[in-house]
């Protein structure tokens, strides 16, 4: 499932404000081979701290984190300078909070309401260099750099007489 072997696992800070969610995440990643988590923290704070300690390879980030906002942390967490490939895992879904997270440098999306087969296939390909975002995502991220999802200014006036036009 990964691009590590055992000796060189992928390693994965976790960042999220609830303690039985960073324990089932835990419990998952580090089952399987070629995996390990090397922290788990609930505050941006704590998060910074400990990425600086431990260079994960991945970082998967909650952007709920009770009183702060995920989003704040992204970029203070690249600008460590450390490589670090950062994933929300997040139970929101806002899609334009999902845009500004890619944005801000996500290299993955993932909902938590997926099965766990999906942010295991989501570690192995951003920690391979690729993006995993949801399909939808991707549809309205192409849409917003292509233009197509602009929504045009329609002027009022203009609307009218073109309706009496082709009546």
């Amino acid at each position: 499932m990964t691009n590590s072997s055992p000796e060189t696992p992928i390693r994965i800070l976790l960042v999220d404000d609830h303690a039985i969610v960073r324990a089932g995440l835990r419990l998952l990643i580090d089952t399987q081979p070629g995996l390990r988590v090397v922290g788990e923290v609930s505050t941006g704070r704590d998060a910074l701290a400990l990425a600086e300690r431990e260079t994960p390879d991945i970082v998967l980030l909650d952007l709920d984190l009770g009183p702060e906002n995920g989003l704040d942390l992204l970029p203070r967490l690249l600008a460590l300078g450390l490589g670090i490939r950062v994933i929300v895992l997040t139970g929101v879904r806002d899609q334009q909070l999902h845009q500004r997270a890619v944005g801000l440098g996500a290299l993955g999306i993932v909902n938590k309401e997926n099965a766990q087969e999906v942010i295991l296939s989501a570690i192995a390909r951003v920690h391979s260099g690729e993006a995993f975002l949801d399909p939808k995502l991707t549809a309205s991220l192409l849409a917003q750099l292509t233009g197509n999802g602009q929504q045009k200014q329609v002027d009022p006036e203009a609307a009218k007489k073109i309706g009496r036009a082709h009546v």
